[in-house]
């Protein structure tokens, strides 16, 4: 028995290990994203996503096992339904790949350490159990996390809403796992909670009192404020500037785009959708955050 312990923690740690479990959680993500495309596509019609099977929108048809692997049968039908030949979104592929290509670099950013820095085998496998646990667990977290966010921004592009069940699972989630499994202090997900969405809500209230129409929707409040439950304040901080910026950058550059294609289109009432820019900010500082502030921390106290 502990000659098979020693084996398979060696094979866990070993570059043969890395191998293998890369390839595994790459298909756990592409078949992640498959689920998440039942949850794009159906949530905002209020479909269940559990029943009836994957079907064909075009022709009602139930979609083979075959036909519903993950970006291969997307590439072998060539884009088209096997029934009516129609031509299937290449959203579908996209948040597959998407979803697996995010929890592959979470499992990059907590475990890289592990396999090329510290080189860790069975006999010092003790002193980094805690290390070992620690980035498990945020892995896990933030693997959750990117499972909510990419549904939100991709219904929020698509719709201009944001499912209030996506939102509460955020919230109470972020609240959960920080708390029981993190084991942070409470007013940690409370304050990332409550401040930004009041602030959100302020600007959302006074812009409605001066402009006399939605200029933040609510499903932007619960988002921030499900954001700030899982990454703190200063997360939600970064997330509500950084996703200003995102935002901004892709507001000039549609307008460049419809510009160059001369589309003549009066925009007077065009609404950008906010969630999209607010989830790529989040997943930013998922993995940049922290560095980005403490340089940023760094050269105010150089010059002052």
């Amino acid at each position: 028995m502990v000659l098979n312990e020693i084996s398979v923690l060696d094979f866990l740690f070993s570059p043969a290990g890395f191998t293998y479990i890369s390839i595994f959680i790459l298909l756990a993500g592409l078949s992640c994203g498959s689920f998440l495309n039942v949850v794009i596509f159906r949530l905002p019609q209020k479909y269940s996503i559990i029943y009836p099977n994957s079907f064909c929108p075009a022709c009602n048809s139930k979609i083979k096992f075959y036909d519903n692997i993950p970006v291969l049968s997307y590439i072998l039908l060539r884009g088209r339904c096997r029934n009516c030949g129609q031509k299937i979104s290449p959203v579908y592929p996209a948040v597959e790949m998407l979803a697996a290509l995010l929890i592959y670099l979470l499992f990059l950013k907590y475990f890289y350490g592990a396999y090329f820095f510290y080189k860790i085998n069975i006999y010092d496998i003790n002193y980094f159990k805690n290390y070992i646990i620690g980035q498990l667990k945020y892995f896990l977290i933030f693997s959750f996390f990117a499972l909510i966010i990419i549904p939100v921004a991709f219904i929020d592009l698509f719709n201009k809403i944001i499912p209030d069940i996506l939102n509460v699972l955020l919230i109470i989630s972020g609240f959960i796992l920080n708390v029981f499994l993190l084991h942070k202090p409470f007013l940690f997900p409370l304050y990332g909670f409550l401040i930004p969405g009041l602030f959100f809500y302020s600007i959302a209230a006074l812009y409605e009192i001066f402009k006399k129409k939605e200029g933040l929707g609510g499903g932007d409040i619960k988002l921030i404020a499900g954001i700030g439950a899982f990454l703190g304040l200063k997360g939600a901080l970064f997330t509500i500037f950084c996703g200003s910026i995102f935002a901004l950058i892709g507001f000039i550059l549609f307008f460049m785009i419809n510009k160059i294609k001369k589309a003549g289109a009066v925009y007077k009432d065009f609404k950008i959708p906010f969630g999209p820019f607010l989830s790529l900010a989040a997943v930013f500082y998922i993995f940049y955050g922290t560095y980005l502030l403490r340089t940023y921390w760094f050269f105010l106290q150089k010059l002052s």
